[in-house]
């Protein structure tokens, strides 16, 4: 149980030691598990939610790590509410409520979205889950900078180079537009930026069965959330339907 309590504290970025707090109080002083789900104790109100970024809700409830792993994307939900909006109402973000994120990747982010209708705070979620916002970040697959582009990938949708963080964010906007319409919904076009749009519909238009892919669509839902500040009852019309990205093409840049 331990390196699933680590692997969900990486991928939500929640203290291993809030979860096992958690864990603890969910099961009592006495070792007796108390009214919930799965080893966090997750209210069962929270699993159509949770149905709805992507967890499978049968697994949540009779996977120990799946029930930790949604359990610890809860606390990383329900820990955002501490922090202040940061989106305007056309869907761009404030550069001075992100911190640590590059500004000019805000500043391109929010040009990409003006042009794309893809929202800034979904391509900066997607960025900081690729690769934390390194431009020069190459994986042992070969993806390629800021939104670990492939190079065939790449060919469609990108201009220039891959390691140009404006060039990568308006690459990744133009993909995952066209994801958003071809699959329809975001967290769809999640797990096709993941895995691949075929992987989607060979799934039945659904998340694949891939451990990496259904942890990294609500991953990348999460930080989204943290980014544009939203209650997930607000997003969820937002988030589950591709109707945001509007059809036609893109304004050239």
């Amino acid at each position: 149980m331990l390196a699933c309590v680590t692997e969900a504290s990486i991928a939500y970025r929640v203290p291993v030691s809030a979860i096992e707090r958690v864990i603890s109080a969910a099961h009592g002083s006495a070792g007796m598990s108390s009214a919930g789900i799965g080893p966090m104790g997750i209210p069962a109100q929270w699993l159509p939610v949770l149905g709805t970024y992507g967890f499978p809700v049968k697994r949540v409830r009779g996977d120990a790590c799946w029930g930790i792993a949604a359990g610890a994307w809860i606390l990383a939900v329900e820990t955002m509410y501490a922090h202040p909006r940061g989106h305007h109402d056309n869907g761009t973000v404030y550069p001075t409520r992100l911190g640590a994120i590059p500004q000019q990747d805000v500043r391109w982010a929010n040009q990409a979205a003006t042009e794309t209708h893809v929202p800034a705070a979904m391509l900066l979620a997607v960025a900081a889950q690729e690769s934390g916002f390194n431009s020069g970040a190459v994986s042992p697959k070969g993806a390629q900078g800021l939104m670990q582009f492939m190079p065939g990938t790449w060919a469609r949708y990108g201009h220039g180079s891959p390691f140009n963080p404006k060039a990568a964010l308006f690459a990744g906007a133009a993909y995952l537009r066209h994801l958003a319409l071809t699959l329809g919904s975001w967290p769809l076009a999640l797990a096709g930026y993941n895995a691949g749009g075929q992987a989607v519909v060979n799934a039945g238009y659904r998340i694949p069965p891939y451990r990496e892919t259904q942890n990294y669509v609500p991953a990348v839902l999460a930080r989204y959330e943290t980014l544009a500040g939203l209650h997930p009852a607000g997003l969820s019309p937002a988030i589950t339907s591709a109707a945001g990205v509007q059809r036609g093409s893109p304004k050239s840049r």
